[in-house]
């Protein structure tokens, strides 16, 4: 019953809370109280993107839920974007903090400090008492708990799982027991706790039946914005490709003017414009760009962009991070747009690099344009590109944006390794697949933005169908997130 709870709901446009799904699936008439909800959201015209416990509750209890979404005003009482003062603070952001020169060093330094931060964050989980260096591991027998790196991880054909654990005391064989769940999307270089049972003499193998990883931890508060402030959220606007749908980012600025047809009111809270990469086709980032491509140079790319921002509302501010295909380094961390391209751009523009962590109005906002996913594709089974929300929730819990080193995903070796996640944003936004989408993880507002392309050669060949010119808006106050089509 479950299933069909999940695909009843989600046929409808709507995503159904972990926790909503299960009071559904309890009732004692699962299959009345199912209709019942169904009845409430073909209720609404334009239904509520997530239905959350306390409304199906409200639902089985009352035959009725609260009206989802914030109380329309008069349009006299609307307290518009450009009348509030930004209030945007940069929390993290890795430009100009580059200090390798990828001598062997630089490497170990690198993964020490993933290492150091990761550990942190996991030595706060009660799960975490007890855990010892590996070193000192050996001199015990029976259950252990033990923080450490994964490293030469592979799987037999029988489904066993084997890696080494380390850290900088020693490094042990472990063996995911039976036990141990779905140890599918553990990977290299990823931080763990362990929790086993070491067996053998001299040389010991950690059996492990339980890995626990930092993720986000219960009970963190939810931050709101004081002011009726709404975030809107694009990506992979891929200027200068023949593919660019100039009329459809037409419509969305026309939408941002108030000229739209729908949720006027909406646009007319906008405040903020997160940008998460892509910005521009770029020249030279895949064999024969250059027959894609509506505009050659890339200086003139970013020139044809910043015309397009200064056609923004008044009051709008727009934060910009760059993406695989921009004009700055391939490795991540990525530093903003270089200031030869940043001089095209107005005041309003706020440059930062890949990733970055700001605060809008006091909710902490995590961008990172998202390559990784390309890792994530090939290194976990059952991940596709279709599903990039299932991705970012991987990389939430591991609490690391870019967990493996050295596949697809180049990265530079820091001093400090700028993806791990310290602190735990409010939302954590991604782009790079071409889709769209939201939902909550715990606190977690995961959005992934929509691309301003059509489909490409390279998605027709592989089957990839975009979603293009649908835009994430959070209203910060409320949390409420509302997808609008172009």
């Amino acid at each position: 019953m479950r299933a069909e709870v999940v695909q009843s709901i989600a046929a409808l446009g709507v995503l159904a809370e972990p926790d909503a799904v299960d009071a559904i699936d309890s009732a004692g008439d699962a299959a009345g109280a199912l209709a019942r909800v169904l009845e409430h959201l073909r209720s609404f015209e334009d239904p509520p993107m997530t239905l959350t416990l306390a409304e199906v509750e409200t639902i089985l209890a009352h035959g009725q839920a609260p009206t989802v979404g914030p109380v329309r005003p008069r349009a006299s009482s609307i307290r518009l974007g450009a009348d509030v003062g930004p209030q945007i603070d940069v929390l993290k952001d890795p430009t100009g903090e580059s200090t390798s020169e990828g001598h062997l060093e630089d490497f170990t330094r690198y993964f020490r400090d993933r290492l150091n931060r990761l550990r942190r964050v996991l030595r706060a989980r009660r799960e975490a008492s007890g855990a010892q260096e590996i070193a000192r591991l050996r001199a015990r027998a029976g259950g252990v708990r033990a923080i450490g790196m994964v490293t030469d991880l592979h799987r037999a054909s029988s489904g066993g799982v084997y890696f080494e654990l380390e850290d900088e005391t020693g490094s042990i064989r472990c063996v995911c027991g039976r036990r141990a769940p779905s140890p599918v999307d553990l990977v290299n270089d990823e931080v763990i706790l362990a929790i086993g049972n070491l067996s053998g003499q001299g040389d010991p193998t950690l059996f492990v039946d339980e890995i626990v990883r930092p993720d986000v931890p219960s009970g963190l508060p939810v931050h709101r914005a004081q002011e009726d402030v709404c975030a809107a959220f694009v990506s992979d606007i891929h200027v200068g490709s023949k593919t660019f749908l100039d009329e459809k980012w037409q419509r969305f600025l026309a939408w941002l003017h108030g000229d739209g047809s729908h949720d006027g009111e909406l646009a007319r809270r906008v405040k903020y414009l997160v940008i998460s990469g892509d910005l521009v086709d770029g020249v030279g980032v895949f064999p024969g760009q250059e027959h894609a491509l509506s505009i050659s140079d890339l200086g003139d790319q970013y020139d044809t962009l910043g015309r397009y921002l200064q056609e923004l509302p008044d009051g709008i501010k727009v934060i910009m991070l760059p993406g695989n295909h921009d004009g700055v380094r391939p490795a991540e961390p990525q530093p903003a747009l270089p200031e030869r391209a940043r001089r095209v751009f107005d005041s309003n523009v706020l440059h930062v690099g890949n990733p970055s962590e700001v605060s809008l109005h006091g909710v902490r906002v995590l961008a990172y344009h998202g390559r990784s996913f390309d890792d994530l594709v090939t290194g976990i089974q059952g991940q596709s590109y279709r599903t990039p929300l299932d991705m970012m929730e991987i990389l939430i819990r591991k609490r690391h944006l870019a967990p493996i080193f050295g596949d697809k995903t180049p990265l530079a070796p820091e001093h400090r390794d700028w993806l791990v996640i310290d602190e735990v944003p409010d939302i954590f936004v991604t782009g790079h697949v071409h889709l769209t989408g939201a939902r909550p993880y715990k606190t977690v507002t995961l959005l992934h933005d929509s691309a301003w392309q059509s489909q490409t050669d390279y998605q027709r060949m592989m089957n990839l169908v975009p979603d293009p010119a649908r835009v994430p808006v959070v209203n910060l106050k409320s949390r409420e997130v509302s997808l609008v089509q172009f």
